[in-house]
């Protein structure tokens, strides 16, 4: 967990359907989940506890960002799905951004081509799935999210995917980019 502006955050990814596991701080203000939070079998229905679980953590902001394993979401379940979360009172944050009581949090997919212009430059948190290329990746990591952090500058970068880095920061000019996986910490 980390503070910015007088507010916990606590953010994770990779739970791969073990999230009763995780010890959750209950003075947690934002709860951020980036992805892979089950192995989706392309049902919906391995979402149920999940959402479940998630929507009735204390915390005033919960945000969800899809990962690889979140196959329903490509594949025509996007609106139904999303409708779940948001009826739990999750947002669903995909190439977006929220104010979450002044703390500012944007997502951007693994693909995602952000023209100069449009970057935004108020961004305290960026999370994203898969890290950005050549920093705890594995060289697994994305190329166009390595050029938006470095064109944002936000405060901190946090994303997961990489099971081998879990847990490991590195310090890019200002931004603190951190893999938030907790694989291996819950299984």
């Amino acid at each position: 967990m980390f503070r910015i502006n007088d507010i916990n955050i606590f953010a994770f990814s990779d739970t791969h359907g073990n999230h009763r596991r995780l010890q959750v701080p209950e003075d947690a203000d934002i709860i951020i989940c980036a992805g892979d939070a089950v192995e989706d079998d392309l049902n919906g229905s391995e979402y149920d506890d999940f959402i479940s679980w998630f929507g009735a953590l204390p915390a005033k902001w919960k945000l969800f960002v899809p990962g690889n394993h979140e196959l329903s979401f490509n594949r025509g379940r996007y609106k139904s799905i999303v409708q779940q979360f948001e009826a739990a009172g999750i947002i669903v944050l995909q190439d977006a951004v929220e104010d979450c009581d002044g703390v500012v949090i944007g997502s951007i997919s693994k693909d995602s081509r952000i023209a100069d212009e449009d970057t935004p430059d108020d961004i305290d948190i960026l999370v994203t799935h898969w890290p950005p290329y050549g920093i705890l990746d594995n060289d697994l990591g994305s190329l166009n999210i390595l050029n938006f952090v470095l064109k944002a500058k936000p405060k901190w970068h946090l994303f997961g995917h990489i099971h081998e880095t879990e847990g490991q920061q590195f310090q890019l000019g200002r931004t603190i980019c951190q893999n938030i996986s907790v694989f291996h910490a819950i299984s």
